[in-house]
């Protein structure tokens, strides 16, 4: 996640207004959340970097247990989104 938020393929989110700090993920036991602008860029950057981790881990990702959560955007597009990411 840090090489396609440097690297710009990534809109992380931003908190605060004055000197904005950049969050992209939180990781806590065996749980990690990706926070990102609304794009369909950044879906598919998303489904990317969860093959990626597939591929160099050897660990899957649980998506019966994942969720897709959207701040002010419609189910709507968050279904699509959900759907592209299985």
């Amino acid at each position: 996640m840090k090489v396609v938020v440097e690297d710009n393929i990534f809109t992380d989110y931003n908190i605060g207004a004055h000197n904005p700090t950049k969050i992209y993920h939180l990781q806590f036991v065996d749980d990690t959340l990706l926070l990102g602008v609304k794009s369909w860029a950044n879906v598919c950057v998303i489904q990317a970097v969860l093959v990626l981790f597939k591929l160099m881990s050897g660990m899957k990702v649980n998506f019966h247990k994942s969720l897709l959560v959207g701040v002010n955007i419609s189910d709507s597009w968050l279904n699509v989104a959900a759907s592209m990411l299985n």
